[in-house]
């Protein structure tokens, strides 16, 4: 029972192979050369767009820290500042151009 099956599955298989062939020389059906270059292209581009979203992704993580550090940094200072003077009167207040400059590393580009 099994040998029939696999022996008419194999006469199918063998029927849909391609036998014909173009004017030069391959199977019909084949993308050949051209479809060759199109996939090889194609296969650089993805490649080098990960390259770029692994690159891109990297930066992000980067950027993240360090506006995590500065902050942190920014909240100890504050700190120190403050513990250092009981009434509170003077303490710094940050520039606008350093606020500017810290929530630009802030936003997610």
């Amino acid at each position: 029972m099994i040998s029939t099956v696999l022996a008419e599955t194999m006469i199918v298989a063998a029927d849909a192979t391609p036998t014909e062939f173009a004017e030069d020389g391959t199977p019909i059906g084949s993308p050949g050369f051209l479809g060759f270059v199109v996939t090889f292209i194609l296969g650089i581009f993805i490649i080098l767009l990960m390259l770029d979203m692994s690159r891109r992704a990297r930066r992000m993580r980067y950027r993240n820290e360090y506006a995590m550090a500065r902050e942190a940094q920014e909240r100890a200072e504050a700190q120190r500042v403050a513990e250092a003077s009981p009434t509170g009167d003077d303490v710094p207040r940050p520039d606008t151009a350093e606020q500017g400059v810290a929530e630009h590393i802030r936003r997610a580009h």
